[in-house]
């Protein structure tokens, strides 16, 4: 018997909010595609002389349909759970859901870790070569940098100047601005991480790693904190899948047996 319509004769209820999960789903698609097009049109306009005022209302507009699509999530994440309440398997399931959308990024987060702050260093470079002003400037591959080290050294969650770091996050250099998740950010630049702090920090700290290298240039370009409390939100873009199948696994176990 399958779990989903157990019981549902004697629960007409479950409709309704079967039916308004449905809604929230569409009024979520219809947001991500708004966020979508507005970072599209604005993306490319990052370079030196662009008009700031239209910028600064791009950005004002992504922040907005950024909290609709996190409230409209958040109300289908408390339907799911009403959905589960009283049935233990489908609140098995429910539980399986949640924990699934908390490790995808779509659910925001709390819990200790350390907030590092990357900023341009206020130093004037010892020399006019292309190689030596990159050095006192924080770019695109300094925050991978960081959030590889991070993640490898055991982040459960990471964020950006509050993007959610998530294993479809692009990272980018578009003229004088930094793109993550196609958002335009400038220095400074916040990385939280949700982990065990001494860990985090110590993976930073390693001889001759990012922060030791940092500090041979300029030690005022970094600002490293452990913190017991952190909150990170949740990933506000779009979760779209047009390409990416299941495996079948049955079938490939099969051909394999031959």
């Amino acid at each position: 018997m399958n779990v989903f319509t157990a019981n549902i004769r004697h629960q007409p209820w479950v409709w309704q909010v079967t039916s308004l999960c449905f809604v929230l789903g569409l009024l979520v698609t219809v947001s991500l595609q708004t966020v979508s097009s507005i970072r599209q049109s604005g993306a490319g306009t990052g370079r030196v002389g662009g008009p700031p005022l239209a910028m600064s209302s791009l950005s004002e507009t992504v922040r907005k349909r950024e909290k609709e699509i996190s409230d409209l999530r958040e109300k289908q994440t408390q339907l799911e759970n009403t959905m589960a309440h009283g049935n233990d398997r489908l609140k098995t399931l429910n539980d399986e859901l949640q924990k699934t959308k908390m490790l995808a990024g779509l659910t925001a987060v709390t819990g200790p870790g350390i907030i590092l702050t990357l900023n341009d260093s206020a130093r004037r470079p010892p020399s006019n070569r292309a190689f030596e002003q990159e050095r006192y400037n924080i770019h695109d591959y300094d925050l991978q940098t960081v959030v590889n080290e991070l993640g490898a050294s055991g982040a459960e969650a990471l964020s950006i100047n509050g993007q959610r770091f998530i294993s479809r996050t692009s990272i980018r250099c578009v003229g004088p601005t930094i793109l993550v998740n196609a958002v335009p950010m400038t220095p400074p630049y916040h990385v939280q991480a949700i982990g065990d702090p001494i860990t985090l920090a110590g993976a930073l700290n390693l001889p001759g790693g990012y922060l030791d290298n940092l500090r041979q240039t300029d030690p005022g370009m970094f600002r490293l904190e452990k913190r017991a409390l952190l909150s990170i939100p949740d990933y506000t873009g779009s979760t779209e899948v047009r390409y990416m199948r299941p495996a079948d696994t049955e079938g490939s176990s099969r051909r394999r047996r031959r």
